[in-house]
């Protein structure tokens, strides 16, 4: 971090700069979402936390840190594929627009895999949280859109940080 990256050809992939911008843009993500669950729980219905964390333990509280835990290690993952997609594409400018599209693209990964929570998730098959369906749509449309939403969002601070930390 001595230097500001000035050209593509010095941003090269550091996982030491993902850990802090994908958990940084992570909790900016979920604080966003938790948020609007709590300001409008009827028409943003769906808990990351619980709803992924209920798939290892049915507890509430344990529930909720299987979540955190699963979401953090998710943000992690997720933060790799942006700055891969920087520097792949060997990108000078606009970091956070690549990773609004690389934010899309991973929503569109995890809007899909959430048709496996039937399947995977102990919590639902114990009729305890509903079946989520793909992209969220059993929760309604707002949380479709919450889903894409927070994953751009992601993606935006994501890239741009990963610029700031390598």
């Amino acid at each position: 971090m001595d230097e500001p990256v000035t050209h593509a050809a010095e941003l090269a992939f550091r996982f030491g700069a993902v850990v802090p911008s994908a958990l940084i843009a992570g909790a900016v993500a979920l604080f966003v979402v938790m948020a609007m669950l709590a300001v409008m729980p009827t028409r943003f219905p769906a808990n990351p936390l619980y709803l992924v964390g209920s798939a290892f333990s049915i507890e509430t509280t344990a529930a909720y840190l299987w979540g955190l835990l699963a979401y953090f290690g998710g943000a992690l993952g997720f933060g790799c594929v942006v700055a891969a997609v920087l520097v792949g594409f060997e990108v000078e400018r606009f970091e956070f627009a690549w990773g609004i599209g690389a934010g899309i693209f991973l929503a569109l990964v995890s809007g899909t895999t959430l048709a496996y929570a039937r399947t995977l998730n102990r919590a639902v098959r114990a009729g305890l949280v509903s079946d989520p369906a793909p992209f969220l749509l059993r929760y309604g449309k707002g949380s479709a859109a919450q889903l894409v939403l927070a994953h751009a969002l992601f993606g935006a601070v994501a890239g741009q940080l990963y610029v700031v930390f390598v």
